[in-house]
């Protein structure tokens, strides 16, 4: 498998007069791992929506496909009813055969399910409720259902969300994996350790964007208190740029 790049050039994003992001500019290469971080309300899960189509914007986004397009998508939250009698494999099945559930489930689509709830720890809960597990436990599920269809493009946010120290390894090894199979992967995260384990590049946005690389190049530890700072105007993201 090999996962596609992803150009963007000058993305702007605006609700009336209120600025998301503006003059955006950056590649995502193939078969990495990338992830964008920065303070809250800067722009970060805009730039995924936008990757995604999920919102208007204005300049270009291009994903350049090696083969048929296919995306899984995990995401920061989903909320699920505790009394809603909707199972684990209930809901994975759903997602995986798009069908009711009240019809005949096929053995195919069950041996498909459970090797992925057991890639995220969760085939042993398969018969319990979505709305009775943890919020951390209900992310492992979504992180399985978005790679029933095996995704060359895996777009994540904040998947660890709600995660406890066990979930958090999981889904780091599942990405790292995810990698090693040559797929893309696009997440939002804030955990600037747990990045660093992932060995990703790195984008930071604020608006605009602050800063891209490698991990080390990015989270240098003299560089962190100014990455973060939350936008004040286009020149602050400029200077800051240039300080770090």
């Amino acid at each position: 498998m090999i996962g596609p790049s992803i150009s963007i050039n000058n993305l702007g994003l605006q609700y009336d007069n209120n600025i998301i992001l503006e003059k955006i500019s950056v590649d995502f290469e193939p078969g990495k791992c990338h992830v964008v971080m920065g303070p809250n309300g800067g722009g970060k899960t805009s730039l995924l929506r936008s990757v995604l189509g999920l919102t208007p914007f204005s300049g270009d986004i291009k994903i350049h496909w090696p083969a048929k397009p296919s995306i899984g998508y995990v995401p920061q939250k989903a909320i699920f009813e505790s009394s809603l009698p909707l199972t684990v494999m209930d809901f994975v099945l759903l997602n995986q055969t798009r069908t009711p559930l009240f019809w005949r489930r096929k053995s195919k689509q069950l041996d498909t399910a459970l090797k992925q709830l057991d890639r995220v720890g969760m085939a042993s809960r398969s018969d319990r409720r979505m709305g009775q597990l943890s919020g951390g436990e209900q992310q492992r599920v979504l992180f399985a259902q978005a790679l029933l269809d095996n995704p060359s493009l895996l777009v994540l946010d904040e998947p660890t969300t709600g995660m406890d120290e066990q979930g958090v390894r999981y889904l780091e090894t599942l990405i790292k994996e995810c990698v090693d199979e040559g797929r893309t992967i696009l997440a939002v995260h804030h955990d600037v350790t747990a990045v660093r384990r992932l060995e990703a590049n790195v984008h930071v946005v604020n608006r605009g964007l602050v800063e891209s690389g490698t991990h080390e190049q990015v989270l240098h530890p003299s560089k962190i208190e100014s990455l973060f700072q939350h936008y004040t105007s286009t020149s602050n993201i400029k200077n800051t740029a240039e300080v770090a």
